[in-house]
């Protein structure tokens, strides 16, 4: 299993660093802005759908090639992509040059983490699958930690400029580990010789995903939460900058390490409680992260309205909250589809959660700023960030509602 381990902490680095350089423009979005003179709007879209649009889009195509080609070499070279871009989006001289960068590290991100969730799949047996991807799910915490330090002390020694270099270097060094010192798995090794290993075109794969109720229910409810973890991580330091006038350091460092540390608490309970919950019984893989999703939007409330110091104890209960679904649900995704259709479901899930997750969320939020700001002034954010705690309790619901269908679904999805 040690090998199985080693290629878990790479692909876990893959998506950690791939966050971090999402990140990196929240963290630096006060900064950027400022520099270029935009309004919250065209930030919220810089953030948002510009780092998403395309990714989103063109992942489905790559998950299929890599339910059929080696996923190993295409995620290596998406990695390679997306770090020449962050570092380029370092020397823009206007928005729209930055904007383009954005679109071209999008391009990069459709290769993760729809194949990188497959590869994990093939590296551990089913009863391991969940704390697997509990760990893998670790990644964006330790991608906003890695962001919101490099954002803070590189950012405040040389700019904005000079920390887009410095969070984009890293992916060199880890798409070459993984390119040159890992082997492709058999796909659906772990899975036994009566697996379902056959080939499915495209119009077979969706109709099998429509079909699958539980799959149909994770994407709606992801998406819902999905949305309400983009829009807090994009405004939340410029949250605390406007509405509790925290300094840029304080917000990135001790803010932002609140926030990871907080979102890494709940991923890896969420993998350890689920993982054994789970072996009882299937309907936990889902009703789990149903219930903290739920529990989440008062928790919200609590960090939008609380004063200081307790609302960072809202913020860290709020990720904690949030973050727990991460590894179960991903993991069961892995569970719930056939073997050759893994990659394109995780692709799939991921591109509705970011198109309108991602791609609404954080633009939501600052057309919402920029509406409510002569009624509000500076505390405007704060009533336009009620939406996260109201989505992630519209996802919960369909979380909870998935559970009625989980164990035949995944019963089914092993059958031949």
């Amino acid at each position: 299993m040690a090998k199985s381990y080693y290629v878990l902490a790479l692909l876990t680095m893959v998506w950690a660093f791939q966050f971090a350089n999402i990140h990196i423009v929240n963290v630096l979005l006060e900064s950027i802005r400022s520099e270029f003179k935009q309004s919250d709007t065209v930030m919220g879209l810089i953030a948002g759908i510009a780092v998403v649009l395309f990714g989103s889009i063109l992942s489905m195509p790559v998950a299929r090639l890599a339910d059929r080609r080696g996923r190993i070499a295409i995620v290596s070279i998406g990695v390679t992509f997306w770090s020449i871009m962050t570092t380029i989006g370092g020397f823009a001289q206007s928005i729209v040059q930055l904007l383009l960068a954005r679109i071209g590290y999008s391009i990069g991100g459709s290769v993760s983490p729809g194949p990188g969730n497959s590869l994990a799949a093939d590296f551990f047996p089913r009863e391991k699958l969940p704390t697997a991807m509990a760990i893998m799910s670790t990644a964006p915490c330790i991608g906003g930690l890695i962001a919101a330090w490099i954002g803070g002390i590189v950012g405040a020694s040389w700019g904005w400029r000079g920390a887009f270099v410095a969070v984009g270097i890293p992916g060199f060094v880890i798409a070459a580990l993984l390119y040159f010192t890992v082997k492709e798995p058999v796909r659906g090794i772990q899975d036994g010789k009566q697996a379902d290993t056959q080939n499915y075109n495209l119009t077979e794969t969706l109709r099998s995903f429509i079909k699958n109720k539980t799959y149909f229910l994770i994407v709606v409810g992801f998406t819902f939460t999905g949305s309400a973890d983009l829009a807090l991580s994009t405004w939340f330091f410029t949250y605390l900058q406007r509405v509790h006038l925290r300094s840029m350091m304080e917000a990135r460092t001790f803010g932002g390490t609140i926030s990871a540390m907080g979102s890494l608490a709940g991923v890896l309970l969420g993998g350890a409680i689920i993982g054994y919950l789970g072996k009882k019984n299937d309907k936990w893989k889902i009703v789990g992260p149903g219930i903290t999703s739920l529990l989440a939007g008062p928790m919200l409330l609590c960090f939008l309205f609380a004063p200081m110091p307790w609302a960072y104890v809202g913020a860290f209960f709020s990720m904690l909250l949030m973050g727990f679904r991460m590894g179960p649900i991903l993991g069961l995704v892995q569970s719930v589809v056939k073997i050759r259709m893994r990659a394109f479901a995780a692709a799939t899930l991921f591109m509705v959660g970011n198109l309108i997750g991602a791609g609404g969320g954080p633009p939501l939020i600052g057309a919402l700023n920029d509406y409510l700001y002569p009624a509000h002034g500076t505390m405007a954010i704060r009533y336009s960030l009620l939406c996260v705690p109201a989505a992630s309790v519209l996802g919960a619901l369909f979380f909870i509602w998935a559970g009625r269908y989980v164990s035949e679904d995944i019963r089914r999805s092993h059958a031949e």
